[in-house]
């Protein structure tokens, strides 16, 4: 399976268990994400954007291919990055620094993680600490352990159940609801969409 990491301008926490797990991974930056490069210690095999938010210390010594964007575009540099993973086969998507920071990217890259997940690529959304994972319908499995916390949101409305947590739930239709945050997993968490997309969120 070809997996990409696309390291995104907003914040990560770069950790030992993180860099661990890059391990065969092709890595990708964003413009501004090219400084996570830096504290993970680890090489870019394409650094693109229009380099409006990243400094020039930071081009100076930051070694990578680069491939320059122009300002004026009808897309971000994130959503520019990830066509250029798919055109380069992905089949999975690591996108770190996709969640916190600015409000608008966080949403425009679940979007973005939604339009993955229904081309058939795998994708998960990271900041280092906390994970997210668009649900499309159909039945997901996530081996959590025992104790884990989660929250499951409808996005914007869906009709979904899950098993396996402490406060259980039959299929029920939501939106807009607190009902299913702060759960806690038992074991292994089995969730059922069976109309509209949901975020299974660990934190």
């Amino acid at each position: 399976m070809k997996r990409f990491a696309l390291l995104l301008g907003g914040p990560l926490l770069a950790t030992e268990a993180l860099r661990a797990r890059l391990q065969g991974y092709r890595l990708l930056a964003a413009d501004s994400g090219g400084r996570h490069a830096l504290a993970l210690g680890l090489p870019l095999e394409l650094w693109l954007g229009d380099f409006d938010s990243s400094p020039p210390w930071l081009q100076q010594i930051l070694p990578a291919p680069k491939e320059v964007l122009p300002r004026d575009k009808d897309l971000t540099d994130g959503e520019a990055l990830v066509r250029k993973a798919l055109d380069l086969g992905a089949e999975a998507m690591l996108l770190l620094g996709a969640l916190g920071g600015r409000l608008d990217h966080t949403l425009a890259h679940l979007e973005l993680a939604f339009s993955l997940a229904a081309l058939g690529v795998q994708v998960e959304l990271s900041d280092g600490l906390t994970r997210a994972f668009p649900l499309l319908p159909g039945s997901h499995t996530f081996p959590l352990e025992p104790g884990a916390p989660f929250s499951l949101l409808p996005f914007p409305e869906a009709t979904l159940g899950v098993e396996g947590a402490r406060w259980n739930l039959p299929p029920a239709p939501l939106k807009a609801t607190t009902l299913t945050l702060e759960n806690r997993a038992l074991g292994p968490i089995r969730i059922r969409v069976e109309a509209g997309r949901a975020v299974l969120y660990l934190f």
